[in-house]
């Protein structure tokens, strides 16, 4: 996997080996399924979104300082206002959004995007088993209570990871297919309660 250079609307991670990092651009067009051209932009312009909200703007925005903005919104301000102050206005606005938005969601999609987001690496293998949906197969792989109210298991999630990529080495019965398919189910219902939570349309780019 090439490393990111540094763009207006991501945040770099540095490569390790012998762990990659999800790159969850474009998860939603599997999850969702989009069957024309509109729905795609809208699913990639939330694949923007909520990367941009919990490997950035979620932090900076505790700091009351976002001066970045996903590509999609990037694109749009610099079709109206492109100031420093109008693109820092901007980012507090959306981060702001998105905050209430992800605050007001019903159940665990909240935890899952959290998770499916939040810029991690993880063993190669399992990388290649479970694609972007990796994180999510992870936390499911935890053998209790894969979704708390906050998430802070950095560590566990580290050491089940490593015993998933043990297990998909040695070719113990990891219920690939399983796992796969829960995580699939789990990201698809909470990408389409944070779309109807946040307004998504095909207007512009995509996003209001």
């Amino acid at each position: 996997m090439t490393s990111r250079k540094k763009k207006p609307h991501a945040v770099p991670v540095a490569a390790s080996k012998p762990t990659v990092t999800v790159n969850p651009t474009r998860r939603t067009d599997a999850a969702l399924h989009p069957a024309s051209r509109l729905d795609v932009i809208v699913s990639r312009a939330l694949d923007q979104e909520l990367e941009w909200y919990f490997g950035y703007a979620e932090s900076a925005l505790r700091r009351e300082d976002v001066g970045m903005l996903p590509s999609y919104a990037v694109v749009r301000i610099l079709a109206t206002e492109p100031t420093d102050e109008a693109i820092r206005a901007k980012g507090h606005e959306l981060a702001r959004t998105v905050k209430a938005c992800l605050h007001g969601l019903p159940g665990r999609h909240a935890s899952v995007l959290r998770v499916a987001y939040t810029p991690r690496r993880w063993p190669r293998n399992v990388v290649k088993a479970f694609d972007t949906l990796a994180p999510v197969a992870v936390r499911l792989a935890l053998a209790e209570d894969p979704w708390p109210a906050r998430s802070s298991r950095a560590g566990l999630e580290e050491a089940v990871a490593a015993q998933l990529s043990a297990g998909l080495v040695q070719k113990s019965g990891v219920p690939v297919g399983r796992l796969r398919a829960q995580a699939q189910r789990l990201f698809g219902s909470a990408v389409v309660a944070y779309m109807a939570a946040r307004s998504l349309d095909a207007s512009g780019v995509g996003l209001r």
